[in-house]
This record gives C-alpha cells, sequence and structure tokens, in this order.
C-alpha cells in the first residue's frame, strides 16, 4: 500500500473570505485578426459581468495602459506569440514581444519564465494541420504550468475544443501544470464560451500582476457555465471538497480514471477513501469535474497528493 499522507492544495483555506474574479485572457482584437476593436471588446465584456481581459494579440503587445481608464475589469497586458513550428502560444502579464516564428514552443516558454510572465500552452487539440501538437513536443516542454483545457473558439475551427486528455497525460508525467479555459474569440460570437474564475481575498485590491499570479499558482477554477462555490482542502489536509450548482461530480485521477461519480454538485473525498479505492495504483493528484446540462461544466485544478 502506498503511504499518502495528504492533498496539496492551490486553493485559500477553506475559511478564507474570497470572491471569484470572472475574465479571459486570450482573444483577439482588430489589432491583430479579429473583427472588432479593442474598445468593442472591452464593452462586450464588462456587459457580461467580466472582472477582467487580455487581448492577447498575435505577435503584437497592444499598451493597455490608454484603455484602462475606459472600464472596471482589469486589463492584463498579453501577446500570442507564433513558434517556428506555427503554434500560436501565450504570454501573459506581457512586458515585450518576442521573434516572429523563430523561436521553438519550449524557447518562447523559457524566455517567458525569464520575463516573470505566465506561460500558456494555447488550443493543444487544434488541429487544422496534421500534428499541430504531438506528445512528442509537449515531453520538450519540461516546466511547463499552463495549458488551455477548453478553447471556445477551436468549437467552430476543427479539432477538439477541450484538451483535458493532454492535461491528464503531463500530469500523470509528474508534471504540475494548471488548466485554463478561454474564448481566444476572434468575433463576438466567440464571446463568452469558456473563462477562469479567480480566486481573490475579498478585500484586497485587485491588480493584473496578481491575477497573473493567482492563475500561475492554480487558484483559480475553468468553466463553460457551471458555478463553483467553494473549493479546497481540509485544514489538516485529508480531505478535498467542491460545492458547485452542477448535476454531478466526477473525481479523476492519474491518467483520466473516473475514481468516482457523485449526484448533485457538491462532494468531499477522503484520503482514505482514495486510497482503500486505488489500492497500490499511485494516484498523484485528484481533480474534480463538475458537469452540468448540455455542455456546462467546470475544472478545478488538481488535488496534488503528498
Amino acid at each position: 500500500m502506498h503511504p499518502i499522507s495528504h492533498f496539496q492544495s492551490t486553493y485559500l483555506p477553506l475559511d478564507t473570505p474570497f470572491r471569484w474574479l470572472k475574465g479571459n485572457h486570450h482573444g483577439h482584437s482588430t489589432v491583430s485578426d479579429g473583427n472588432d476593436s479593442p474598445g468593442e471588446n472591452i464593452r462586450f465584456y464588462q456587459e457580461a459581468g467580466y472582472d477582467y481581459l487580455a487581448l492577447s494579440e498575435h505577435d503584437t503587445l497592444l499598451d493597455v495602459g490608454p484603455l484602462q481608464p475606459n472600464t472596471s475589469m482589469c486589463l492584463i497586458p498579453a501577446v500570442e506569440v507564433t513558434s517556428c513550428f506555427g503554434q500560436t502560444l501565450l504570454y501573459l502579464g506581457a512586458d515585450r514581444e518576442f521573434p516572429r516564428k523563430e523561436w521553438t514552443p519550449r524557447q518562447i516558454m523559457e524566455a517567458v519564465h525569464e520575463a516573470g510572465g505566465l506561460f500558456i500552452y494555447d488550443h493543444p487539440n487544434w488541429r487544422p494541420v496534421p500534428d499541430y501538437t504531438t506528445n512528442k513536443l509537449l515531453d520538450t516542454m519540461e516546466g511547463l504550468a499552463g495549458m488551455e483545457i477548453y478553447t471556445g473558439v477551436i468549437e467552430r475551427l476543427g479539432g477538439e475544443a477541450k484538451a483535458t486528455d493532454r492535461w491528464d497525460r503531463q500530469l500523470s508525467k509528474g508534471w504540475r501544470v494548471f488548466g485554463h479555459g478561454t474564448d481566444d474569440q476572434h468575433e463576438k460570437n466567440d464571446c463568452f464560451i469558456a473563462w477562469n474564475c479567480v480566486q481573490w481575498p475579498q478585500d484586497e485590491q485587485v491588480t493584473w500582476q496578481g491575477i497573473v499570479s493567482a492563475c500561475a499558482e492554480g487558484r483559480f477554477y475553468a468553466s463553460t457555465g457551471v458555478a463553483i462555490e467553494k473549493v479546497g482542502v481540509s485544514e489538516d489536509g485529508t480531505q478535498a471538497t467542491v460545492v458547485s450548482d452542477a448535476d454531478e461530480i466526477r473525481w479523476i485521477v492519474k491518467d483520466g480514471i473516473i475514481m468516482q461519480k457523485v449526484e448533485g454538485g457538491s462532494s468531499t473525498v477522503s484520503i482514505d477513501a482514495l486510497t482503500e479505492r486505488l489500492g497500490d495504483t499511485p494516484p498523484m493528484y485528484l481533480r474534480a469535474e463538475c458537469l452540468g446540462s448540455g455542455a456546462r461544466a467546470a475544472w478545478t485544478q488538481p488535488f496534488f497528493i503528498e
């Protein structure tokens, strides 16, 4: 039997007062290949009740400073960098542009990390051309901390909008990768498909730097419509809990295996129950998928297991 002692949570302690900040940090305006201006995008998302937004133009860093006074949302500087192989990859919290189509995905990731930003591997299941993102390529990305697990625009572009299969593969290698949901909007019909909700201390002032840090630390969940009210672990680390408006909770472990299905939107899993169910199989991580009607879902970040 493997000695499992506790869950390690990226979320705030369960008794900490907080609020959720809803946002989208991958999308495009007329500055690159989007149909709507930066101002129009800002208006769309503000009217929809979003708390933050990033316009990640292709290989172009949009100066959000002049735009910030026109919105109550927190605007995050970002750029989507094109690799030498054709992948487009996110630099969140950007302070510079990188060469277009010159660097490998790994070189881009390392440059983002060196600059103090957050690198996110965008839409890994987009396949407009064969082998857009192979497992062999992903295996070169050691140190990867962020991956899109749902990208709204892919619903109309071909491929799989959901990429939890790629996420589970990297998690099962022992990598600590956090899953993001984004629109990647290019037109208004692409808006409000997938988003993140960042867990924010109740009385703390919102800054874009703080939002980027929270995403880097895994203090958020991704959603296409299900709302999570509470998520985290008990003070002693022996229980993982999620409370949501879902119809069903699925607890997922190594290799994407569904360990348990629970009817309703609230569920708690204990270390003892996990050990009893899995026996000699080391689980490495536990994450919750909260499923609602239609395509509505939400995904917690993994609870890593010590």
